[in-house]
């Protein structure tokens, strides 16, 4: 079989050649119960963290005057009720 081929390499040539999120996603998929469950807060804890930064910098920008607008109209006409 020649050198070059796929088969000789094994698996540290493919490890070396993974991508990134291909190579994160082989350690999450070995991480114990706990510390998925970890991981998982600490994602969903990130997300919520850049969700805020994009809002805050929506509404510095400017990107949501438009739809305050519609809502402070809603309001003071009177066609929103209390949930």
């Amino acid at each position: 079989m020649p050198e070059s081929s796929f088969a000789s390499r094994g698996p540290i040539w493919y490890y070396r050649h993974m991508t990134k999120l291909e190579k994160i996603e082989k350690e999450i998929a070995s991480l114990d119960k706990a510390d998925l469950k970890k991981l998982s807060d600490w994602l969903e804890e990130y997300k919520a963290d850049l969700w805020d930064k994009q809002i805050e910098e929506d509404v510095a920008a400017g990107r949501l005057d438009k739809l305050i607008a519609e809502a402070k109209a809603e309001i003071a006409s009177g066609k929103l009720r209390d949930l």
